[in-house]
């Protein structure tokens, strides 16, 4: 897919906050959900004129909000895990794939906290490729799919992009399909720690915060890809948008997220992890 889908110029990886057209653009459809305190809002671009108004790659994106995800309690979390397990077998099965196999792709840095979602999520999930390999009647009693985790971290940690990395796994253990897990920018306060975005178009690292770095597409790789991402952070300029250019210039790039981002960054992952875990592995 074209990586100019990726351009940060609207400081915003949600594509529900990219709509530069109405709705009466042909190949742009939405609709809504809502379930208690939980809303679906359904994307979908299905035409080049569709992609091009809104700025996105033509495919679904499904967008989950709920309350801020550190104040839910133990039980609404488990319901947006099971949300998001629903969701994800409902994008495997739109994309026509079998998840025998999955390699699952904790993006971004885990030492600075907006950007750990992706690592912190790979910490929590089931890995069990190895079971098969050591007792494949002990891994067929469990029902589950082969799950393989890696964190390639950001490119000042390991010097290769992230799709460098996972090209390498790829080539080696074969999976059917990716996802990809990343911190994402948003242009509203609202949405921060409130929001999951799943899509299947794969995932443009740091392109939300003008950071474009190579995409992790179907494209690239040869297989699907779905990404899942939590808006953690926001440009300042956002903040202030009446302000004068001047104040935006003094602003430049810097980008803030909550000061409850630690708890946040934990409530994403276990939300992630959990729906990953009880829709392809061991749960």
């Amino acid at each position: 897919m074209n990586s100019t889908y990726g351009s940060g110029s609207c400081l915003s990886d949600l594509a529900l906050e990219r709509r530069r057209a109405d709705l009466s653009v042909p190949g742009v459809d939405m609709r809504c959900d809502t379930q208690g305190s939980f809303r679906w809002e359904r994307l979908h671009i299905s035409t080049r004129e569709g992609a091009d108004s809104i700025g996105r790659p033509i495919g679904f994106y499904d967008t989950l909000t709920m309350p801020r995800v550190d104040t839910l309690d133990e039980d609404d979390t488990m319901d947006a895990a099971n949300e998001v397990a629903k969701e994800l077998c409902l994008a495997m099965d739109r994309l026509d794939v079998i998840p025998d196999r999955l390699l699952i792709v904790g993006l971004g840095n885990r030492e600075l906290t907006p950007d750990s979602i992706g690592p912190r999520t790979a910490d929590m999930i089931n890995a069990t490729m190895h079971i098969k390999r050591m007792d494949k009647k002990t891994f067929s009693d469990l029902e589950c799919s082969e799950l393989a985790v890696c964190t390639p971290g950001v490119m000042g940690q390991s010097g290769m992009e992230a799709i460098d990395t996972v090209l390498g796994i790829c080539d080696r253990i074969g999976p059917d399909a990716v996802i990809a897990i990343d911190a994402l920018a948003s242009r509203s306060a609202e949405r921060l720690g409130t929001t999951v975005q799943i899509s299947d178009t794969g995932i443009f690292p740091g392109s939300g915060i003008g950071n474009n770095r190579s995409p992790i597409t179907e494209g690239v790789l040869g297989i699907p890809v779905i990404a899942i991402g939590i808006p953690t952070v926001i440009s300042a300029r956002m903040l202030i948008p009446n302000a004068d250019a001047s104040v935006h210039q003094c602003l430049g790039d810097m980008f803030v997220s909550p000061r409850e981002i630690d708890a946040i960054a934990d409530s994403a992952a276990k939300i992630i992890s959990t729906g990953i875990n009880q829709a392809f592995g061991i749960f």
